[in-house]
């Protein structure tokens, strides 16, 4: 270790600037990555280098990805089918790209049911996990070994004893209980680790390094499918030290579930360093869900489109879908988003359609659970306000709800934050919805919310002091790594 350190001493500089190169030459992301890295590098020598081993690239984890995504990319053109229902014409051209840039074709034949809580989401969720059949696959980004997490691994364990085929999937970047992974094993479930952390004594639970698994997805026998903001945990019930959890979910009965069971595949790959090919095959339970179709609505099912994206895909996929639909809106936009850190292409599109004429109300929460968030979240939320986007901070605990909707037309609900992560170092899954019943549904949820939140407003903002005017000057800086 001392000869590290002595090393580090005299030839930072050098080493820094080897990086340096490495990421101008080699590193084909966005130039303000390449600007930002560099900067703190040369200026930062001691402060550069180790931001960069936490957040800069992994060229391991990038490579996995790669091999993964052409596999991918390279099939998506077969699948190109957009459906020409009348009212689905403006987003025609969303859905093409979509089908094109990540293999996501559109659903129709779908039943959705919408939660605003973790009490309501999971006790669902259990329910189905209870009844499954076949197989249960489940992708998320933290499953605490607590309360919760004890009591979805026994209903695991009871299924997989009942001949039920059980894989989990957990992002490396957590503390995760070992008693948990030896427990899933021991009953016959398949447990993976998503590019794990290995150095031992640098590993904090909070720390956020790139490529992470961010999605939050279960797939019930091919059949259900809960996809939405929450992870496993019982701070996701509203128990932990930030109080009440506001995050939005969906259940999905329907065919998508097929198309989440790609995705889940796909990460399955990535962490067995293998191709699991699922083709398209047709969905097996139609008349169960036309019939609850019928006795629940009596309308057609839900138009859906799964909406994937990671470090290594050829497109932003996520940046893109939420582009697209600014860009398209016509009379209002909505967005819900605990980390509100949207890249230049995200704002100045927020800023054209609020000039525009388009009511856009962004919604943040007033407490956050990262200590520079709050600062770089009202930055941003301030730099909007000149344009007449109304920003809300929401009061009664946490938001973690991560949606948009726009003109009772379209909504995107997943896993996806409105920051750089999202758009740039996480693999995210999302769906967008094309059905006017969930779409209102979420905007009466949306006003609902505005009750226990405060409106911001420009000349509340003007008065803020110079020390507050400090932290979001300083914090905005980091924006491209939170």
């Amino acid at each position: 270790m001392s000869i590290v350190i002595y090393i580090l001493k005299e030839y930072i500089f050098y080493i820094n600037i080897f990086l340096v190169i490495i990421i101008i030459l080699i590193e084909k992301r966005n130039p303000l990555y390449t600007l930002f890295w560099s900067t703190l590098l040369l200026l930062t020598p001691y402060l550069g280098f180790i931001l960069y081993l936490f957040f800069g690239l992994k060229f391991r984890k990038r490579r996995t990805a790669e091999k993964y995504y052409k596999w991918k990319f390279s099939r998506s053109r077969e699948i190109i089918d957009v459906s020409d229902r009348p009212d689905l014409f403006k987003w025609k051209q969303l859905i093409s790209y979509l089908e094109v840039s990540s293999k996501n074709k559109l659903t129709s034949l779908n039943s959705l049911k919408l939660f605003t809580n973790g009490e309501d989401f999971f006790g669902t969720l259990k329910e189905d996990l209870k009844n499954a059949k076949k197989s249960i696959l489940i992708e998320y980004y933290l499953f605490r070994y607590d309360g919760l997490g004890r009591e979805i691994i026994q209903i695991l364990e009871e299924r997989a004893n009942e001949g039920v085929e059980v894989k989990v999937i957990i992002d490396g970047s957590s503390s995760i209980d070992k008693k948990m992974l030896k427990s899933i094993r021991r009953f016959g479930g398949e447990v993976k680790r998503f590019f794990p952390w290995h150095f031992l004594f640098l590993k904090i639970a909070y720390l956020r390094v790139n490529y992470r698994d961010h999605r939050k997805i279960t797939i019930i026998d091919d059949k259900y499918a809960y996809i939405g903001g929450f992870n496993v945990g019982d701070e996701y019930l509203g128990k932990g030290k930030i109080g009440n959890w506001r995050d939005t979910g969906v259940r999905i009965f329907g065919e998508t579930a097929l198309e989440l069971k790609k995705e889940f595949y796909f990460s399955w790959g990535i962490v067995n360093k293998k191709v699991f090919d699922i083709e398209d095959s047709e969905y097996e339970y139609e008349s169960e869900v036309i019939t609850d179709l019928i006795q629940n609505r009596g309308k057609q099912g839900a138009y859906v489109q799964v909406v994937s994206s990671g470090p290594n895909y050829q497109y932003r996929t996520m940046r893109d879908n939420f582009m697209k639909i600014i860009m398209e809106a016509q009379n209002y936009i909505y967005i819900q988003s605990p980390y509100f850190v949207p890249d230049e292409s995200i704002l100045e599109a927020l800023k054209l359609a609020a000039t525009s004429g388009i009511k856009i109300r962004i919604m943040i929460p007033f407490k956050t659970d990262h200590i520079f968030l709050k600062w770089v979240n009202q930055y941003f939320a301030g730099e909007l306000l000149e344009f007449g986007v109304e920003i809300y901070q929401y009061q009664n605990g946490f938001l973690h709800s991560k949606t948009i909707i726009a003109d009772d037309e379209i909504a995107s609900v997943g896993t996806a934050n409105f920051d750089y992560r999202s758009f740039y170092q996480n693999f995210e899954v999302n769906i967008n919805i094309y059905q006017k019943e969930i779409v209102t549904q979420l905007k009466g949820e949306f006003h609902k919310d505005m009750k226990f939140s405060k409106r911001l407003y420009e000349s509340q903002y003007a008065k803020r002091g110079p020390w507050i005017k400090l932290k979001e000057s300083v914090f905005r800086l980091l924006a491209p790594i939170l």
